[in-house]
């Protein structure tokens, strides 16, 4: 069997570019997932609204979640956003879209918002009957709040392994 030569991720986006069936299933799924993107954008227009008010640069809640700088990758948003933790904690019990509520929560998923944000979102683990949505807050739990202190809610690392198949 003959090996292929190894190309960049750039050289393959070049491909790609040029490749009309693939331009063509590109454009056809876009079509399709149109509505979802536009409901999940009216459903958080106002939270990122509210966080736009407060300074930050971004368009979705997500901007906000694994916004570290990348060599590679170029977030929209980089940087610490304490300021904008009120508001997500107070977003956490409105009604969202399931992609935004989870958005939400992995956005408060800093150890600088346990002071803020470790107590509503325990609240919300002990309500929340999503199973995923459940595991993500306790990762968020795992975060905010030390291995010793975590002692105390056994109900955090219930949902952790309920959720991950552990």
């Amino acid at each position: 069997m003959k090996r292929r030569k190894s190309i960049t991720a750039g050289e393959l986006l070049e491909q790609l570019s040029r490749d009309e069936d693939y331009q063509r299933r590109m454009a056809a799924q876009e079509a399709e997932l149109a509505p979802f993107y536009a409901e999940v954008h009216a459903d958080e227009a106002e939270l990122v609204s509210e966080i736009q008010r407060l300074g930050f640069d971004i368009e979705s809640v997500w901007d906000l979640v694994n916004n570290r700088a990348h060599p590679v990758l170029r977030p929209r948003f980089t940087g610490p956003y304490l300021a904008a933790y009120p508001v997500l904690v107070a977003h956490l019990t409105r009604p969202h879209h399931q992609r935004i509520r989870e958005g939400i929560i992995r956005a408060l998923t800093e150890r600088d918002a346990a002071s803020i944000a470790a107590e509503p979102l325990l609240r919300e683990l002990r309500t929340e009957r999503n199973q995923m949505t459940r595991w993500v807050i306790a990762n968020a739990l795992r975060v905010l709040i030390p291995p010793k202190a975590r002692r105390s809610f056994p109900e955090i690392d219930e949902a952790y392994r309920a959720g991950s198949g552990l």
